[in-house]
């Protein structure tokens, strides 16, 4: 899972990679605007290519979640790995910004499934109290692919071909992900009973871990009511408006990091290797960090959630309010930008945690998902390259509102969850032998009074 995410965040990252090497004078994703009577580039076609991809996916959520639950999920993860990587290939043939456009929403279709299948599979395989540090693991992997991601693009940039340096990155990234398709699908087991690499022993292990956790394994019958019970259920729509508030920073970090660091007046391979700071050092430590904490320490996720939002704040007023004359403010600004995917990570492992029932763990991951790409397709759109000058007000603006509002919101939820699990504490203590009675019911967390949620 760590390496699939790894190398889907480096195939839609490719874009930001492609942009120092030609992708934007080659398909015209530029014009010129005229600000304070000096020529400016606005590059909004560039913009609507970075978003256009979680358009992509956010339509292809519904049925990722679908099939995810249906189909054999390990041989579904690894076809949709090779089908990314054959579309990310197609970018060799591109000629036109809307052949750009087109085949960036077709990559956002096809990798939207991914998440919320290593979301079941993590609840799957692993305790609750276990899953945060599961969770970061695999999503952090976005961190390392930031850094080694950015210089094997900037690398296969300086290839002296017969193609554009930019066509070799998308040819060489989508081989390679190809590849990694087959081979998933011949490694990666669909549960734990079926994993080759365990015995028989081990096997029973495996499912006896699971069984007090009364989240159930796996259940291929969709149930309806399940379905619905998510969409009533306040925290998952408390957790689905943070995923979109706290997401919004990524239309900085993720489209336009490399435009905006060289802004600051770095160089192009300078600003690839800050870039990649930002996302190996700053989010990859921030990430295991806090899940090592509420690993080893009982109901803290929603409190490291919590205080990550603090560090995004500051350094967004530190990009607008700075002057750029000493370069370091605004990149350390940037940097402490890199705080909100631990912030996403704890929130995603808290809702993970805390829903029981197949058909509800399924729905619940795609309607998080949903929130995930629907902020990511509108974040770029709050980056505009005429607004340079005056330090992206517009962005910064929209980062600092929406984070403040994330913590409103996750402390919401902690409150909510808290209160909770006291209204079951005083109807009835839990039953141990309930627990096991029940624990491959497939029964949703409202239905289970012995189930009690994690903060």
């Amino acid at each position: 899972m760590f390496v699939s995410f790894g190398l889907q965040y480096m195939d839609k990252a490719c874009l930001t990679g492609a942009a120092l090497f030609g992708i934007i004078e080659e398909l015209e994703l530029y014009r010129l605007a005229e600000v304070d009577g000096k020529p400016t580039l606005d590059l909004h076609r560039y913009t609507y290519c970075s978003l256009i991809f979680f358009w992509g996916y956010l339509l292809g959520i519904i049925p990722g979640v679908y099939l995810a639950q249906r189909l054999p999920i390990a041989k579904f993860c690894g076809v949709l790995i090779f089908l990314w990587g054959g579309i990310t290939i197609c970018a060799v043939a591109v000629e036109s910004y809307v052949g750009l456009l087109i085949l960036r929403f077709f990559l956002g279709f096809t990798e939207a499934g991914i998440a919320p299948a290593f979301s079941l599979i993590t609840a799957m395989w692993y305790k609750r109290e276990e899953q945060p540090l599961r969770f970061a693991i695999w999503n952090s992997s976005s961190g390392i692919g930031t850094l080694f991601g950015t210089l094997i693009l900037y690398g296969i940039g300086h290839i002296h071909g017969k193609l554009a340096p930019w066509r070799y990155q998308f040819l060489i990234l989508g081989c390679v992900t190809s590849v990694w398709g087959l081979i998933v699908m011949i490694i990666l087991p669909d549960n734990p009973i079926q994993a080759r690499f365990l015995n028989k022993r081990m096997k029973a292990v495996a499912v006896e871990r699971i069984r007090l956790e009364l989240t159930g394994i796996e259940n291929k019958l969709l149930k309806t009511y399940q379905i619905k019970e998510a969409f009533m259920d306040p925290k998952n729509w408390i957790a689905v408006l943070f995923i979109f508030c706290i997401n919004l920073t990524n239309g900085a970090l993720g489209g336009f990091g490399t435009v905006i660091t060289t802004s600051f007046g770095y160089s192009q391979f300078k600003s690839i290797l800050l870039l990649g700071v930002v996302g190996a050092v700053t989010r990859e430590v921030t990430d295991i960090s806090n899940s090592l904490i509420s690993v080893f320490f009982r109901n803290m996720r929603c409190m490291c959630a919590f205080l990550c939002c603090f560090p995004v704040i500051v350094g967004a007023a530190m990009i607008w309010k700075s002057s750029w004359e000493n370069k370091a403010v605004p990149l350390w600004g940037l940097f402490m930008l890199g705080f909100f995917p631990a912030a996403h990570v704890m929130v995603l492992s808290t809702i993970s945690a805390n829903t029981a029932g197949h058909t509800k763990k399924a729905t619940t991951a795609g309607l998080v998902w949903i929130a995930y790409c629907a902020s990511n397709g509108i974040a770029p759109l709050t980056v505009l390259t005429t607004e340079k000058s005056i330090h992206y007000p517009t962005a910064v603006k929209t980062i600092m509102a929406m984070v403040s509002l994330s913590i409103v919101l996750v402390s919401g939820l902690y409150f909510h969850l808290r209160f909770e699990n006291h209204k079951r504490d005083m109807r009835a203590p839990v039953d141990s032998r309930v627990m096991e009675d029940t624990a491959f019911s497939d029964l949703t967390d409202k239905e289970n009074p012995n189930f009690r949620y994690r903060l």
